[in-house]
């Protein structure tokens, strides 16, 4: 996009002030979300009894997960886009100087960033190596609607989750539309701009999570994104855990459930065991703990992958 497309961009729908992120999210949202009867959540087995029997989500920091570097992707296509709109604008253009700012915050950025994520897949090869981590993997599948009618709740916040996206061409857009809005919000030199360069910088990095190289489509993924930053009013409690060779940072995340009538149930519609020697014995073990905590009804599955 061209400065001179930036200097005649009008927008019928202007963004709140203070919601960018949810602005951008309702934008895009035919990207980031479509009608699915379920998700499921890849964990081991500890993960699992942890997610069921306390009704929470651990949300990891990306930057310790096992695909953190998928981050970093989404940084380098915002940091090209941005340097190169920063070159369009002559150096005595206020706009240049704040596209500077906001390519700065981005290069020391104070947010952390946390994820809990999904699968559109029950029974996926590249997830079972990702996030059972050589031990014995589940997958938990939601009901989709049900979950997220019973949904996340967070210092007073709820959480939905998006899908991932997998387009390059469509990840650039997203990042353009977030820096045409704030830019348009420059255009009176009167008054301070509605969004500072720290509030897009902290709306980019939201949604850089969110973008993955193609190569990785088929994981068909969705994520949930809790972000902590200094600049916030406000801190999510911050947790840590040994896992492997790390000290992971997580927020718990937990679900805030608006049904009544299900006992306060998670809407678990089945669980698949991932590929293992002793998967049936471990089936036998989920069906017997299922059954004495609430949910004797859920049917569970034993991975059709071949274990080797």
């Amino acid at each position: 996009m061209s400065k001179e497309q930036f200097e005649s961009s009008t927008n019928n729908n202007q963004a709140d002030s203070k919601s960018l992120i949810p602005f951008i999210s309702k934008e895009f949202k035919k990207h980031f979300t479509k009608d699915i009867k379920a998700l499921y959540h890849y964990t081991d087995l500890e993960g699992a009894q942890g997610i069921i029997s306390n009704k929470t989500f651990w949300a990891s920091h990306i930057k310790f997960m096992n695909d953190s570097k998928e981050y970093s992707h989404g940084l380098e296509i915002c940091e090209t886009i941005v340097q190169n709109l920063i070159q369009e604008f002559p150096k005595e253009n206020p706009r240049r100087a704040y596209l500077e700012e906001v390519f700065t915050i981005l290069e020391e950025q104070d947010t952390d960033i946390f994820v809990v994520s999904f699968c559109e897949n029950e029974d996926l090869l590249s997830q079972w190596r990702g996030y059972s981590r050589s031990k014995h993997g589940v997958s938990i599948g939601f009901d989709y609607a049900a979950l997220f009618d019973v949904s996340f709740h967070l210092s007073e916040e709820n959480f939905f989750p998006r899908k991932v996206i997998y387009n390059h061409q469509l990840q650039q857009r997203v990042i353009h539309r977030i820096i045409e809005i704030a830019l348009t919000s420059t255009e009176s030199n009167t008054a301070k701009p509605a969004y500072t360069p720290k509030e897009v910088a902290r709306t980019i990095g939201y949604f850089l999570p969110l973008f993955k190289h193609s190569t990785f489509s088929e994981e068909k993924e969705w994520r949930i994104i809790v972000t902590n930053s200094k600049s916030m009013p406000y801190q999510h409690e911050l947790k840590f855990r040994a896992r492997d060779n790390i000290i992971l940072p997580y927020i718990e995340l937990l679900t805030h459930n608006k049904v009544t009538q299900n006992d306060n149930n998670l809407p678990i519609n089945q669980l698949t065991v991932g590929p293992s020697g002793t998967n049936e014995f471990t089936a036998r073990s989920l069906n017997y703990y299922l059954k004495n905590v609430g949910y004797p009804t859920v049917p569970i599955k034993i991975s059709h992958i071949p274990y080797r």
